[in-house]
């Protein structure tokens, strides 16, 4: 990785933001993540003021008493690590009553060329305008659909965060400077959207960050039959705006849509973006009505495809019907069009996660990154595959791209550190999931997979409390056999059997992959029990088994031959090589 990329210098000190590390001379500096978040927060302002107010809003949004001791303890704890001095500040200038200053010359990257160049555009989410709550899915989806639009506009030069991170600026009092600088983008786009009936009326504006200049802005008032050829018209009019070329030609057919397939489609995608298994159903049921009135809405295709794939992950569906499902969507939606990218990133998860074709899993994520270098999920699954096939450090360079295009994605925050857990540096992952979960400690996937860190480093303890928040905040069943893992090789064996026997009745009827089951059975020592389980993982498809090669729960029958069988019959090599990663 190109430190210059990820690194601010000022004095003797350089911030490494990537790793999140402070080093004076090059020497690491231990330091606790809240002075690390309010120095991050002044160098991105440097010589500007950065309010208390505004560090109380980032830093401790919940917090209503005794904040303000927190925020000075912090404060004090960074200018002791720095050696400075409020009296006779070098780099932290105190502004009586209102808040702070980094005063010292700051040497950082710019945006675009930490990007090689390429610009990134923000759309905000389209204000809703008819008075309706209910139709509050409408705005969404026309705005998820004007990303899609905009990321195929120029890729080489210009990238689009993903939903998931403009999202969170929905109904904000945030100023564009604001967002421009927590989402690191040259431009914004915000509108609004009112509709009347069978007509629509959506409004745009093309901001400059950087000055605040209006570039362009229009207002469409359109049947709703038009509807996807004035997105494309606004794409084409903010690519006129930056000087990009145009968008790629586009036929009548795919921007002919039946208005009430075209609305059953959007609420599929409002409900997708809520991923939990209720919302998730209706989804589907919403793609699947789209479809009974538009058959070749490839869209809706993708959809089913990533709806059936999530479910099984949230046990909801076994593997093999997730898989058929899926697989049968997404291989329509190519064949109807294949110029869409998410269908052959939906294609991409099919081959890796059920099939088990690495190669064809490989190309279809390049294929859909290719077609839109800005769709995120393309670009998060494909940093998943390459994690499972052991390549870690191009699993760190596609993450660190994710993130460019979704920074505020608690997920990809997460899956970053990823590489340092398959790469057996524990004590990286853990730090780096310890300071997401400071920021949202009840992010149940950080804290499952914090708990499997610490399993790795035989913190029994922390890894059974980390389980066990993991199992309160979330309805994920994945978590109860980790947590019987734990509880097996820390010597609470009778608890670890109790949910062993427990899973294994499965009152409920919910998936649960086999592969946990075997995990729990690796604890208790029962290699033969386990080793059986994990044939039965095989049998069923389950997308645990992607991590065979590289997951260290396996590390004690790396070397066993049936084990070895088994990464045969799933695709692998026989033993792997060094799974260290140095970054």
């Amino acid at each position: 990785m190109n430190q210059v990329e990820t690194t601010v210098h000022f004095g003797t000190f350089e911030v490494d933001l990537q790793s999140r590390e402070l080093r004076k001379n090059g020497m690491r500096m231990r330091m606790e993540e809240k002075p690390f978040q309010i120095l991050e927060m002044l160098l991105d302002h440097a010589g500007q003021v950065v309010t208390r107010k505004l560090l109380r809003e980032r830093l401790w949004p919940d917090t209503h008493v005794g904040y303000e001791h927190s925020l000075n303890t912090a404060i004090n704890k960074l200018r002791e690590l720095l050696g400075d001095s409020a009296q006779s500040p070098r780099f932290v200038e105190t502004v009586p009553r209102v808040g702070y200053r980094f005063i010292a010359p700051v040497i950082k990257p710019s945006r675009a060329s930490s990007r090689g160049g390429k610009k990134m555009l923000a759309v905000l989410p389209l204000e809703n305008l008819s008075g309706i709550p209910e139709q509050e899915y409408f705005a969404d989806g026309l705005t998820e659909e004007m990303i899609a639009h905009l990321g195929q506009l120029n890729p080489k030069r210009l990238g689009v965060i993903a939903r998931t991170s403009s999202n969170q600026f929905k109904d904000t009092k945030k100023s564009i400077a604001q967002i421009a600088d927590e989402l690191q983008v040259d431009y914004v786009l915000e509108g609004s959207v009112r509709r009347e009936g069978r007509r629509v009326r959506i409004t745009a504006q093309l901001i400059e960050t950087q000055d605040q200049a209006h570039l362009w802005s229009a207002t469409y008032d359109r049947d709703l039959r038009d509807v996807l050829g004035m997105q494309a018209d606004v794409a084409r009019q903010v690519g006129k705006a930056l000087a990009f070329e145009l968008l790629p030609g586009e036929s009548a057919d795919s921007l002919a849509f039946d208005p009430s397939a075209h609305e059953f489609y959007l609420r599929g995608r409002f409900y997708f973006g809520q991923r939990s298994v209720e919302s998730l159903q209706k989804a589907l049921v919403s793609f699947e009505s789209a479809l009974r009135i538009e058959p070749r809405c490839a869209r809706s295709l993708s959809g089913i495809a990533d709806c059936s794939s999530l479910l099984s992950w949230f046990g909801a569906l076994s593997a093999k019907e997730a898989g058929v499902r899926a697989g049968a969507a997404a291989a329509r939606a190519i064949e109807i069009d294949p110029t869409l990218s998410e269908p052959h990133a939906s294609i991409g998860l099919v081959k890796f996660w059920y099939e088990w074709d690495w190669q064809a899993a490989e190309a279809a994520f390049l294929r859909s990154i290719e077609l839109n270098p800005s769709y995120a999920p393309a670009r998060q699954w494909y940093a998943c595959y390459l994690t499972a096939m052991g390549r870690l450090q191009e699993a760190h360079a596609e993450l660190k791209r994710a993130r460019e295009l979704d920074p505020l994605s608690l997920m990809l925050n997460m899956n970053a550190a990823d590489p340092f857990f398959y790469g057996r540096e524990y004590d990286r992952a853990i730090r780096h999931l310890l300071a997401l979960l400071e920021q949202e400690p009840r992010f149940s996937p950080a804290l499952f997979n914090l708990g499997r860190a610490y399993v790795q480093i035989e913190s029994y303890e922390e890894a059974i409390a980390a389980f066990e928040k993991a199992i309160q905040f979330s309805g994920s069943g994945e978590g109860l056999p980790a947590l019987a893992h734990a509880y097996a090789l820390s010597g609470r064996t009778s608890e670890g059997r109790r949910i062993l026997d427990q899973l294994k009745q499965n009152r409920d009827g919910s998936y649960i992959a086999a592969p946990m089951i075997a995990r729990v059975h690796l604890g208790l020592g029962e290699i033969d029990q386990a080793l059986e389980w994990l044939g039965k993982g095989l049998e069923e498809r389950s997308y645990w088994n992607v991590f065979l090669k590289t997951d260290p729960v396996y590390d004690p029958i790396r070397r066993v031959p049936r084990f070895q069988e088994f990464l045969k019959r799933a695709g692998f090599a026989a033993v792997p090589t060094s799974l260290a990663v140095a970054v």
